[in-house]
């Protein structure tokens, strides 16, 4: 298969196309210097690259900038994410804390793509009565350390990470989905608050609570949300449906600066390096939405063509409630992510009844938009101080929190699975 590029009245003399060419079989980067002709020859392509080419085609993606800008933001790219990343607050860089570098970092990008301006608070931190917590009450999370804002900005939520408050015994406990470099316990976990909030201080999480409205903690049954919790504890971190939670169509919901139909390409670039990673991140998933086990991302490609699909469209396809992957220690089972894990545990404790969610389907956002919080919270005086008007109080963190559309969607079924986001306005039409 040969591909034709017909180059044509250069804007400068020494201006230049760069080009990567791609389907998840085939790829190519090349660079166009001169005007005229030039040919891109695939020779010796098997039934699978042809069974994608005849529904899929070939992709051009074209860079918006050349080398040396490319490298640049790179560059800048890798100091929102490169510090923090051990579990001893007192090492500088790879300690626990967020290098100022790296919050800068962040800052400035949650700024140019999400319009996300940070304003410092007057305080940092608050004491705040563990007792005004109570079980079913939401923690939204935000750290600034390139993962957070990442999921942010890709799914237009305004938390990078989602934990519950569950009593144990009159205790309380924070039950969450956790796999941090910063955090020294992974997967499903639940620790004492006063231990969780030291941990959350020294990894500079900004944090803030908010409880149930009345109602909603009455339909919150705590023995089938710690049933649940039991069940499901010691499970790994959901890195299987990382991704799906947001992606739930297949045009609507990829970020600006992340081209459509870049996905697959990137991930079967990856099988070829770093097969098991793209196993757990993105081909298990892929296999369960098609019905089949263990194929490879050029099979997938080539059987959803066979069933008039993209890739991108098998991606749209829900979450399910209950999907069992492998491939993770210590134990195989249920995937969740943080979001995903609070929703599944509303939907156990019986928040939804009688509808039905699919808890993986969930982002951060998806959870504190449920009308479910309580929008005439009594908070502490100290909260109203240091962050007025809020109907939450944050209690940590060194840039004053938001949520637009906090508690305004009411639940129903299967909800939260066919919802576009599209930055940076991220609007959704109704019944989403």
């Amino acid at each position: 298969m040969t591909v034709n590029i017909d180059a044509r009245r250069p804007k400068s003399l020494f201006c230049k196309d760069w080009f990567f060419i791609a389907n998840t079989e085939l790829m190519q980067v090349e660079t166009i210097t001169e005007t005229g002709l030039h040919q891109i020859t695939f020779t010796n392509l098997d039934k699978f690259a042809w069974e994608d080419l005849q529904y899929g085609g070939l992709k051009v993606f074209m860079f918006c900038d050349g080398y040396i800008d490319t490298f640049i933001s790179a560059f800048k790219m890798l100091l929102c994410f490169l510090g923090g990343m051990g579990t001893d607050p007192n090492l500088p860089i790879m300690g626990s804390h967020v290098p100022p570098y790296m919050e800068h970092a962040n800052v400035e990008f949650l700024k140019s793509t999400m319009n996300y301006d940070l304003v410092e608070r007057p305080q940092t931190y608050i004491e705040y009565d563990p007792d005004l917590i109570q079980s079913g009450d939401f923690i939204g999370i935000m750290r600034l350390d390139g993962l957070d804002p990442l999921i942010m900005y890709g799914s237009g939520t305004y938390a990078g990470h989602s934990v519950m408050a569950l009593r144990f015994d009159g205790e309380l406990y924070i039950i969450e989905s956790q796999d941090g470099w910063y955090w020294p316990i992974h997967g499903i976990q639940r620790n004492k608050w006063a231990d969780w909030v030291t941990w959350a201080r020294n990894a500079d999480f900004h944090f803030v609570h908010m409880p149930l409205k009345p109602e909603a903690r009455e339909r919150f049954n705590e023995a089938a949300a710690q049933k649940f919790f039991f069940d499901t504890e010691g499970l790994p971190y959901g890195y299987h449906n990382f991704l799906f939670g947001w992606i739930d169509t297949a045009e609507d919901n990829w970020p600006p600066l992340l081209p459509q139909q870049f996905g697959p390409i990137i991930f079967a670039l990856l099988e070829k390096v770093a097969p098991a990673t793209a196993d757990i991140f993105y081909s298990q998933a892929i296999n369960k939405r098609l019905g089949v086990e263990s194929l490879k991302i050029e099979e997938l490609a080539a059987l959803a063509g066979e069933r008039g699909l993209t890739l991108d469209d098998v991606m749209a396809l829900p979450e399910e409630e209950g999907w069992e992957y492998h491939g993770i220690e210590p134990r195989d089972g249920r995937a969740y992510v943080c979001s995903a894990y609070v929703a599944a545990v509303y939907q156990a404790a019986g928040m939804f009844y009688p509808d039905i969610i699919n808890g993986p389907e969930f982002t951060p956002k998806d959870v504190y938009t449920l009308d479910i919080f309580d929008l005439d919270y009594k908070r502490p005086a100290i909260c109203e101080e240091v962050d007025p008007g809020q109907p939450f109080c944050q209690i940590n963190g060194k840039y004053r929190m938001k949520f637009p559309g906090y508690s305004t969607i009411k639940p129903y079924n299967k909800m939260a699975e066919h919802c576009p986001t599209i930055a940076p306005t991220y609007e959704r039409p109704d019944g989403c």
